[in-house]
């Protein structure tokens, strides 16, 4: 019997060599396409599937404000910039004196603005005749007894106040808001995926994904428009706490066997 020997050379291996990872990426591929096969027989494959019924839910929930956030200051003028920081002083030392008064407390009166300019005086024709200070200083001061606001704005203008800006009413802790405001949500949600389903003659099934998308609670401000006296009360209203969530729902496996 003739046997005829073969060489092994190396360019007989770098001819082989390749064979064995194109069979393993073929395999790894194989794979790859039979785990997207099951995913999409399942009929979801995340947030972006188009399998099943997506609906967005909205919920508010209203509870009263107890407390207000207030922006009290004083714009003075003087011929120079002591005159015109002294002047700032002395009411801003009496805006905060009254606010104390009335029990609010030193944690809930803080400094907020504090600027000093200069403005160049002219005539008619724009030719220069002198130049005044200004000094601004305004506090933010938090009334946590929303019902003391109107006697705050009246004992701070006394003071001496004449920039006043917007009352903020809040809710120091809307966590107990957010929980009614996001049931409300998932409640709508759901009752719109059920019209859906009715509408399109299948059965509703289990949620498969919830998303809250956003939460908001808005906090309408008072416009305070104030004259040396302020007599009328200030109405603080409620406030509604917003919440939406999105929510895709299942196709019952019955439904879509008929």
């Amino acid at each position: 019997m003739h046997r005829t020997d073969q060489s092994v050379t190396p360019a007989t291996v770098a001819a082989l060599a390749p064979a064995r990872p194109l069979r393993l990426l073929a395999a790894a591929l194989l794979a790859v396409g039979a785990l997207a096969g099951a995913a999409q027989a399942q009929g979801f494959g995340g947030p972006g599937s188009q399998s099943g019924i997506s609906v967005t839910g909205n919920g508010v929930a209203f509870g009263e404000p107890d407390q207000a956030v207030v922006n009290l200051g004083v714009d003075a003028v003087g011929e120079n910039v002591r005159e015109a920081l002294d002047a700032a002083d002395a009411t801003m030392h009496a805006v905060r004196e009254a606010a104390l008064l009335l029990g609010i407390e030193q944690r809930d009166i803080r400094t907020v603005a504090f600027n000093v300019w200069r403005q160049q005086l002219t005539d008619r024709d724009g030719q220069p005749t002198g130049e005044r200070y200004h000094v601004r200083h305004s506090f933010q001061v938090t009334v946590r007894d929303t019902g003391q606001v109107g006697a705050l704005l009246s004992s701070a203008i006394d003071a001496g106040a004449n920039d006043v800006g917007g009352i903020e009413f809040t809710i120091s802790d809307t966590a107990a808001l957010q929980a009614q405001a996001r049931e409300a949500a998932m409640a709508d949600a759901h009752a719109r995926a059920s019209q859906l389903a009715e509408l399109s003659g299948v059965t509703l099934g289990a949620p498969l994904f919830v998303e809250e998308t956003s939460y908001a609670a808005p906090l309408p401000a008072a416009t305070l428009q104030y004259s040396r006296a302020v007599d009328s009360p200030v109405e603080s209203g409620q406030l509604g706490v917003n919440v939406t969530v999105r929510v895709v729902y299942a196709i019952a496996a019955d439904a879509r066997a008929e």
